[in-house]
């Protein structure tokens, strides 16, 4: 089979449209205006992208590698970060060195060990985030080498786009790569900052939310992620709830805008049905509904 795991056929569904999207905008388009409302409107699925394109340099959505470079090619065109560059910085960088500062190429410490700003980690873990890969891979020359291709394929793929339309190529390739590589080192930040732990259980942030772990396929159980970062994400809900007794309660998270609000917006609903909803006069539960609330149980 082609596809590793069938839920994965609804990230890479949607990493196909948005960039088939993106080629008939760059096309097609009779002015600079739709680009530029095409850029603006598709950059937070492309930030869910930014996850799934992590979760797929941990586990690959395809079992043959012609089809990991090519849609690590198209993830790349997307999110800024190109194949191998989440391997290098983040599965054998960070994973490795998350839980010592002195080490930990996303540290959120300063030299002198004083906690970044979010802003300064950003600008910092950001603009060293191929230095920093390429200096990983000198212990790894054979994923260095692919990193090194991954980056001319892509700068040869966007001279290629910029040589039929150099705006066009600029509005909706460049500058949605450069912030969404920025975006995602951002989001990072919320994983760790401020735990200065040994203990790996206590040493990562988690969010739950059913609607955050769908846009980001699972990137919520973080703890987990880290334990075992091998494993496909699809498991990781079943990994947390083997290891969520060793995870103190203060490392739980709600999620940010707009997941959080669409969340409150949607228990604030659910609570006005319940009010609202006709209650039973029957005194006894009918054999359906009994089995209803089993279930639910």
């Amino acid at each position: 089979m082609l596809v590793r795991k069938k839920v994965d056929y609804y990230p890479i569904a949607i990493v196909l449209l948005v960039f088939g999207i993106d080629l008939v905008v760059f096309l097609f388009s009779p002015s600079i205006v739709i680009p530029i409302v095409w850029a603006i409107t598709s950059l937070y699925v492309k930030g869910w992208i930014c996850n799934w394109n992590h979760n797929h340099q941990h586990c690959s959505f395809f079992t043959v590698s012609w089809a990991n470079r090519l849609i690590e090619l198209i993830m790349g065109l997307h999110t800024g970060v190109v194949g191998e560059a989440w391997v290098l910085h983040h599965t054998l960088g960070h994973h490795l060195n998350y839980l010592d500062q002195s080490k930990d190429e996303s540290a959120w410490k300063t030299k002198s060990g004083r906690l970044m700003s979010h802003w300064e980690y950003t600008f910092k873990v950001g603009i060293m985030a191929y230095p920093t890969a390429l200096a990983v891979g000198k212990r790894h020359p054979n994923s260095r080498n692919k990193l090194i291709q991954n980056i001319a394929l892509s700068a040869l793929v966007l001279g290629l786009l910029a040589w039929i339309n150099w705006g066009r190529t600029l509005v909706i390739f460049i500058i949605p790569m450069t912030l969404l590589l920025f975006i995602s080192v951002y989001a990072t930040y919320y994983h760790h900052a401020g735990l200065d732990e040994r203990d790996p259980y206590k040493a990562t942030y988690n969010i739950t939310d059913r609607w955050y772990n769908f846009v980001t396929c699972n990137l919520g159980y973080h703890t987990a992620h880290h334990l075992q970062c091998g494993r496909h994400w699809s498991e990781l809900p079943q990994l947390h709830e083997e290891i969520k007794a060793k995870i103190p309660d203060r490392l739980y998270r709600e999620p940010g805008f707009p997941i959080g609000l669409a969340r409150k917006i949607e228990d604030s609903l659910m609570r006005l049905r319940n009010r609202y909803s006709p209650k039973s006069t029957d005194k006894q539960s009918s054999p359906e509904t009994v089995t209803l609330e089993c279930d639910r149980k």
